[in-house]
Formats: C-alpha cells, structure tokens, sequence
C-alpha cells in the first residue's frame, strides 16, 4: 500500500471512530445542558464537568484506536506533540452557551497530518447536525455537499437579512462601519464557521480563537469553496510540534475569498 492509499485508509478508519465517540458523547451532553454550573478557568473562560468528561471520552477513544497519533485538546495537552498524526479536540465549543441551555454549542474534533488538517468533524447536538470535511474531498452535512454564499455587498442594505457571524466588540462596530448585514453574535466559533461553509452566513470573525476552535471548522470552510485568513497574530495553522497552544490566539476570519475577508475586516475591526 502507498503512502496516499495509507492516508486514505487511516482518514476513513479515524472518521468510522470519530463518529462512533460522538454518537455516544451526544446524547450525555444534551442531557447535562444548562444543568451545571461552570467555574473559570485561569484565563476567565468557562469550564464544566462536561467539557472534562467529553474531553477524556474523546482522547481515550482515539488514542486507543490510534496509539501512534498525538493529542491536542483544549482540557488536558494543550502542547503539539512531535507525531506525523495529531487530533485536535475542543471536547464542548460555546461553553457559556451550554451551561445556560442555548442551544448553540458544538463538539469541534480535527486531524492533522504533519500540521495541516485532513479531518475536521463539528457536531452540534442540539442543532442534530454533523459536519464532516475531508482534505481534497469536500464538506458534507446530512450527505449534502456544503458550499461557502458567494459573495455579497456587505454595504447593501437589501442584504440586511444575511447572517455574519461576529464577536461582541465587532458587532458593536458594525452599524457605523457601514455592515448591513445581519450581524450575529452567537459565542461558538467553531459553529459559526460550520455555519459559514454551509451558506447561511456570508463570513465570520472571530478576535481571540484558539486552535482548538478553529481547526474543524477551517477545514469546512476551505472544503466548501471559501477561505479562512489569520487578521491579526501568528496564524494558528499548521500546527508546530512543541508550542503550548493554551498561549496562542490569533484574529481570525472566514468567507467566500480573501478579498471579501479583508475588505470586511477592514471596515470593522479598529487599526492595529
């Protein structure tokens, strides 16, 4: 067997996995929705027995079907191992959201081979969506082939019913930047992402994302025709054995080309 037949194996076997784990993760997160109490962790965000639980569920199901894969995973190794495999895990995306019941969270689980992503799966339980990309394949939801909105006037106030998905402080900005679209504060960005490749958002930004919340959904967003460009920062991906991702953060945006990302970018986000 050849090094791509190989390849092609290992994603079709990680992919039967995956979606063994979160067939069986799905329905014990709905049933704790906005049932716990969350505490902070040490960078203020929310953290929940849940998202521990889901994160153990998650990296002790790939690593024992992959023994040779590393782990990156937002609550427990958060440093890039030195492995040709590694997964990419953010066990529960839009913590805030599912401690208090909104029902827009996502479970966001990526692989990547020598540092670029091959695999990337968000599963939304309360939305009973699955969205699966695979490098050179293209994105599904529902055996449907996912496609980024082409490109529409972000100025045009007959487009005001279009999603984008923002941060708070962008959104804020938007009116006066001249947005006229609809602008969408929503708190999972790798759902937002999600959202993205399948059309219903014209583009997305998000200001502090760590890996863990963008490496699934770069993937569906490349995959379904767009791109995905790093605004302000280091670029997250591809991935750089030995870095603690836990210290990484960089602006990201998604939508139908560059020029559009940038263009939006610029006329929301402040200079730097």
């Amino acid at each position: 067997m050849n090094a791509r037949a190989r390849t092609t194996a290992t994603l079709a076997r990680a992919l039967t996995v995956l979606d063994g784990a979160l067939d069986r993760l799905g329905p014990s997160l709905l049933a704790q929705t906005g049932r716990l109490d969350p505490e902070a962790k040490g960078d203020g965000t929310p953290v929940t027995a849940a998202d521990h639980e889901a994160d153990r569920l998650l990296t002790s199901t790939l690593a024992e079907a992959f023994p040779d894969h590393g782990i990156v995973s937002e609550e427990q190794d958060t440093v890039v191992p030195g492995t040709d495999w590694c997964w990419i895990i953010d066990p529960i995306d839009g913590t805030s959201n599912f401690t208090a019941g909104l029902p827009y969270w996502c479970v966001s689980v990526a692989l990547a081979l020598e540092g670029e992503v091959v695999l990337g799966v968000i599963d939304a339980p309360p939305l009973q969506e699955r969205s699966v990309a695979i490098r050179g394949e293209g994105a599904t939801r529902r055996g449907r082939r996912l496609a980024v909105r082409p490109p529409v006037d972000w100025r045009d106030g007959r487009n005001r019913h279009i999603p984008v998905m923002l941060t708070t402080g962008t959104a804020r900005r938007a009116r006066g930047a001249g947005l006229r679209l609809n602008p969408r504060v929503m708190g999972a960005t790798a759902l937002d992402l999600a959202t993205v490749a399948s059309g219903v958002a014209a583009a997305s930004i998000a200001m502090i994302p760590k890996v863990w919340d963008i490496a699934a959904g770069s993937l569906l967003v490349t995959e379904a025709g767009g791109v995905i460009e790093t605004l302000h920062g280091d670029p997250l991906l591809p991935l750089r054995p030995g870095v603690d991702e836990a210290d990484r953060s960089a602006a990201t945006a998604a939508g139908p080309d560059s020029a559009y990302v940038q263009r939006l970018a610029a006329g929301l986000l402040p200079p730097t």
